[in-house]
């Protein structure tokens, strides 16, 4: 693709190092596979400095930019360029917060989490009863969880892997917020829009406590008639939240558009393709995998890694470019997944934040050839003697060996 584009349009296209990346520079094409960078797109306009950072970390060297849609590297303007490139520096450092240690994080975590599921149960009563939501403390709430989040997104993400029964509704939302936050950081690096995606996740279902109870809290599977009068939630969802002053559009697209599907399946509209919004194409991926990941009283829930597998076979119904960025910001292996390492043991993930998606931090925990458990012992696979490595070669269905890897994550002890 980028060798044909080169031979039509020489003087556009042009092979640089990352080293001369600057920013308003226009990306066409990385010169990589897709699971070697951590970009949901493949054309996209350098905006920050992060972004520059990013591509040199995932080891890219060269790549080519598109100077019809970007500027050259012999740029004419320097001195807008450099006042550009201040600016710029100066307006991300306004939203910088300082990055934290896992262990730092996580009773901050904790904490956020219990006030935000407080805060989400008093949004649904207010809407049972027709009430005004009280938005102040979910801006308040939303905005403790972001700050968590980019001080480590690997704490708040961790707790996610506490499945209950029963407690799928509410646990739902903060996963998706929690998501939808960790898909908006490794795309666009906006610090300041983390709070407004993440609010359109934990809002996306709010129109369902205008159902029926008997419809919400029912155990088993729905039948067609309720399956109708349940896809009603996001039109009333949508109402609710768009005479709610201080909604963004962001979060109107996210409830609105959650649902809807690329091969135009989806609904209540039906759209297709790119009349989707992005936050709505994310939304949908991020609704789906937490969908699947969940414990009911009806279904099981499945393995994160056969999740995202599933997403990546649904190329109809989901951006693929999206999934596969979804993939990277979570990691082919999340948090919580047990593993089988190539030297015989069952290890548990418990980092992922800033490496590379087939290299996270694990705790080993089981000896398969012994069939016992061993003393944890924490490995990175990203940094190991060559001569004797130890990697991943899959995930385990944790169900078949009787095994809760949420025991030995360091939030364990978390409850709802």
């Amino acid at each position: 693709m980028v060798a044909r584009k080169i031979q039509e349009c020489q003087i556009l296209i042009k092979k640089i190092p990352t080293s001369n990346l600057l920013l308003k520079m226009y990306v066409y094409d990385l010169n990589c596979d897709w699971t070697n960078h951590p970009f949901a797109l493949r054309e996209f306009y350098i905006t920050s400095q992060e972004q520059i950072d990013e591509i040199i970390r995932a080891g890219i060297e060269e790549l080519y930019i598109d100077t019809d849609k970007g500027i050259d590297v012999e740029c004419p303007d320097a001195e807008a360029r450099s006042d550009y490139s201040k600016a710029t520096a100066e307006k991300e450092e306004a939203v910088k917060y300082d990055t934290k240690p896992l262990f730092e994080e996580l009773s901050n975590a904790i904490n956020v989490r219990k006030e935000i599921i407080k805060v989400l149960g008093r949004v649904m009563e207010c809407v049972r009863q027709g009430d005004p939501l009280p938005m102040d403390d979910v801006n308040c709430a939303m905005g403790d969880m972001a700050r968590s989040f980019v001080n480590n997104s690997d704490a708040s993400i961790g707790l996610m892997c506490i499945k209950k029964v029963g407690a799928y509704t509410v646990e739902h939302a903060v996963n998706v917020a929690i998501l939808m936050m960790a898909f908006e950081k490794s795309i666009t690096y906006d610090v300041k829009k983390l709070t407004q995606v993440g609010l359109g996740g934990l809002l996306m279902d709010v129109g369902k406590a205008k159902l029926p109870r008997y419809i919400i809290e029912k155990s088993d599977k729905l039948t067609k008639k309720e399956q109708e009068i349940a896809f009603q939630h996001v039109q009333l969802g949508y109402e609710i939240l768009s005479h709610t002053p201080g909604i963004s559009d962001v979060v109107l697209q996210i409830v609105a558009e959650h649902h809807e599907r690329m091969d135009g399946s989806g609904y209540p509209a039906g759209k297709k393709g790119n009349d989707i919004s992005l936050y709505g194409q994310m939304a949908a991926i991020v609704d789906v995998y937490d969908s699947l990941t969940a414990e009911r009283a009806y279904k099981r829930g499945i393995t994160p890694h056969a999740a995202l597998n599933q997403l990546m076979r649904s190329r109809e119904h989901y951006n693929h470019e999206l999934v596969q960025q979804f993939v990277h910001c979570i990691g082919v292996y999340p948090i919580g997944s047990l593993v089988a390492l190539s030297d015989g043991h069952f290890a548990v993930v418990v980092e992922s934040e800033g490496r590379r998606i087939l290299c996270p931090k694990v705790r080993v925990i089981y000896d398969l050839m012994k069939q016992k458990y061993v003393d944890p012992e924490d490995l990175d696979i990203s940094v190991q003697d060559n001569s004797n490595q130890v990697k991943i070669v899959g995930a385990v269905d944790p169900r078949k060996w009787n095994i809760r890897p949420e025991r030995f994550l360091d939030c364990a002890d978390y409850a709802i």
